[in-house]
């Protein structure tokens, strides 16, 4: 009994820091605790006090995927650019469309920096692929953002790696009419030219919220490369 409270206390501890469409909204975490980490509580869990958020450098790594065109794409094909990858489904009627849109206009907003970021969505609902869909989809939000697929072990490698959460969620509503519900991690994830992520914030930011964390994150890159 002992071990199993252990284990069901950690993971609501987990379930309940990271982001799903009905808790409540997080700002931003990075290694120097940048912005305003909130404690995350879903309606019906309590959050463990002595949670601490994943450290943004125990995130991302190595993944392969294919995007919209159908083309087999991995981390290191964005080398020497900025990313910032969300996680998410094109079948979203929620999170994913604002998250995306914001995300898109944050980098209009930032000029000149925001041509060295590539916008990125990986679809994780792992169905089989609707390429011509995914690229419709990624295109309401900017005309550079790639979306990303892939079979069940690409994706579920990129979700591990970067912790996000998924879970279909039961709904009163006919799978043939909106499809199906999954709640998940709601984070952007910064990753740098080096592929390291530098920290996450939540989507429920202003679009001025993303481009003062972009800009913070590109500052103190930058601020490090001159060291």
């Amino acid at each position: 009994m002992v071990g199993m409270r252990r284990i069901r206390t950690a993971f609501v501890a987990f379930a309940a820091a990271v982001i799903c469409a009905d808790a409540s909204p997080s700002l931003a975490h990075d290694r120097t605790t940048h912005g305003k980490l909130m404690h995350e509580e879903a309606a019906q869990i309590r959050v463990d006090p002595d949670y601490k958020p994943p450290d943004p450098a125990s995130l991302g790594g190595s993944w392969d995927l294919v995007d919209h065109n159908g083309n087999l794409v991995t981390d290191k094909n964005f080398r020497g650019k900025w990313m910032l990858i969300f996680f998410g489904f094109a079948g979203c009627r929620e999170a994913c469309p604002g998250a995306l849109m914001t995300m898109g206009e944050a980098i209009d907003q930032l000029g000149p920096d925001g041509k060295a970021i590539q916008p990125l969505f990986v679809d994780f609902s792992m169905e089989e692929p609707d390429y011509l869909g995914l690229a419709q989809f990624v295109s309401n939000f900017h005309p550079r953002m790639i979306g990303l697929t892939g079979d069940r072990k690409q994706t579920f490698q990129a979700v591990r790696k970067f912790k996000v959460r998924r879970e279909y969620a039961m709904t009163n509503f006919s799978s043939k009419e909106t499809g199906p519900r999954i709640n998940h991690t709601t984070y952007i994830y910064v990753i740098d030219p080096e592929g390291r992520t530098r920290g996450y914030f939540h989507d429920s930011l202003p679009v001025e919220g993303y481009v003062d964390e972009i800009r913070y994150h590109l500052a103190r890159y930058e601020a490090e490369e001159r060291q």
